[in-house]
């Protein structure tokens, strides 16, 4: 190499080597503050690759080291090395086997990821000593010919494992996140390797699988093409209840349970009469698997209190004698003269005559309710004034972004359902139970009564309204003129009604 060369080599290191080091530096200070993976691989380049790089170049320009000379071939095997770990963690921040956490990442699955890694490895390992340190890797091979054999042999179930997985990812019945059942068992997929596959079953434990009992088992997955899933519900009810009602009633319940898809709707069939009860089979949708056993448990708590609310009756097994059953304990109700000494409890009850209370109560009917059951549907109209007789409810309205706030937290002899004295007006909130719930229902015609005939009774309620109507107000009566007039309409006509 001529001393002109040596001057440009010369000065492309003092002044490119520096540059590139400041260039690099900065670049990981922005990635880093991005939590940028690639930040990994700036940094690995700056403080591994260049340094070696500066001084291999320096040893073979400069110094004229031979190829064979030992010092250079441990500062090339170092420079490769790093090199290696540079590739390694660039692998790292553009291939993921997790979720993504940048849009230019990929995902792979991890035994592919994996065997990138392997790969990168093996070709620079392999380069080392080929061209390094001139190792003839064809006799290296034959070398190794027998000992293969016999290590095969002994890996044979792993091997099997790794041929397994690779069969399984290029087939695909699965991928991270997926619901599968194997066998007896059902969990999602955590890591698919290339030796086995990890399942985490709803109690929260991992079970691993090796990929190649994997490979021979019929594989059930629950969210591969369609994350839709047809949970089937079977319950009876006696021959005295209407199939007709018995299965509206089921239908509702499963249209009203958070999570039931309405999408497909739900189907309720008729599926066959017992000696003693007729069996009723409910099918719902849902969207995400793993809310099944919450959604079912949630369903099926749910049709106890409507069954009692609509009298289905109670389900009985087929070896209980009817004639010496008592099932009282299970048919609980209120009678006309407990719901009567209730409301003489009830401050806004006192004005009223007690033989008005014991004609009232006849008329009064009692519903319960379960935990997140909605009593009063925002948007619909209501059946009667709710009285609380045991339990706590929520009062909410939802605002333009569909966001419910809370205005009113109710509990026992505390009252919902006003907007039943304006006939036809449908309820600005909703309420919900937050708690086992029991409420006594008074129809709006005997409430009218009441209101005209007795003045304090009608001011108590007033001023129950107007509280409730003040807490509406702040929340949805500035956000357009209809939610002002259904609010004004809805409480403020009750003034006309009792005259104040």
């Amino acid at each position: 190499m001529t001393n002109e060369s040596l001057w440009i080599w010369g000065l492309v290191l003092i002044i490119t080597f520096p540059l590139a080091n400041i260039g690099l530096a900065e670049g990981v200070q922005r990635l880093q503050r991005r939590r940028n993976p690639l930040s990994g691989f700036l940094d690995n380049t700056r403080k591994l690759v260049l340094p070696t790089l500066a001084v291999l170049l320096v040893m073979r320009l400069f110094l004229g080291f031979e190829d064979t000379d030992l010092s250079l071939q441990i500062v090339q095997t170092v420079y490769w090395t790093a090199a290696m770990v540079s590739c390694l963690s660039l692998i790292n921040a553009v291939l993921t086997p997790k979720p993504k956490t940048n849009d230019w990442q990929i995902y792979v699955p991890g035994l592919f990821y994996q065997v990138a890694r392997m790969l990168v490895i093996l070709v620079i390992i392999g380069y080392i000593l080929a061209a390094v340190w001139q190792v003839d890797l064809s006799k290296v091979a034959e070398a190794l010919g027998i000992g293969s054999l016999v290590i095969a042999l002994a890996l044979q179930d792993t091997l099997s494992n790794l041929v397994s997985g690779f069969l399984l990812l290029f087939e695909s019945p699965f991928k991270l996140g997926d619901w599968i059942r194997v066998g007896e068992l059902e969990g999602e997929v955590i890591e698919l390797n290339w030796r086995a596959v990890r399942l985490k079953t709803r109690e929260r434990d991992v079970v691993i699988i090796p990929n190649g009992v994997l490979g021979g088992e019929t594989i059930y997955n629950y969210t591969l093409l369609d994350p839709v899933h047809v949970e089937t519900i079977e319950i009876s009810f006696p021959h005295s209840t209407p199939p007709n009602l018995v299965k509206r009633v089921l239908n509702d319940v499963a249209l009203t349970t958070k999570g039931v898809l309405t999408n497909p709707a739900p189907e309720v069939l008729t599926k066959s009469y017992g000696e003693y009860m007729i069996s009723y089979e409910v099918r719902i949708y849902i969207r995400k698997f793993t809310d099944l056993y919450q959604i079912r448990n949630d369903f099926v708590t749910r049709i106890y209190y409507a069954a009692k609310r609509y009298k289905l009756g109670v389900a009985l097994p087929v070896a209980i004698e009817f004639d010496k059953l008592d099932i009282s304990h299970l048919q609980k109700s209120y009678s006309s003269k407990e719901i009567a000494e209730f409301l003489r409890t009830l401050p806004y009850f006192f004005s009223i005559n007690p033989e008005e209370i014991d004609k009232l109560a006849q008329t009064s009917k009692w519903e319960e309710y379960g935990l997140d059951e909605e009593v009063i549907v925002e948007g619909q109209i209501v059946g009667g004034l709710y009285i609380i007789r045991e339990g706590t409810v929520k009062v909410a309205v939802q605002d333009i972004d569909n966001r419910e706030h809370i205005i009113a937290k109710l509990s026992k002899g505390e009252i919902f359902g006003d907007t039943v004295i304006v006939s036809g007006e449908t309820s600005p909130v909703s309420v919900t139970a937050t708690d086992d719930l029991t409420v006594i229902i008074i129809d709006r015609d005997s409430v009218m009564q009441l209101i005209d005939r007795y003045p304090k009774f009608a001011l108590e309620i007033n001023q129950f309204i107007e509280e409730r109507k003040k807490a509406l107000i702040a929340i949805k009566g500035t956000e357009d003129s209809s939610n002002k007039n259904t609010a004004r309409n809805g409480y403020l006509s009750s003034r006309r009604l009792i005259g104040s």
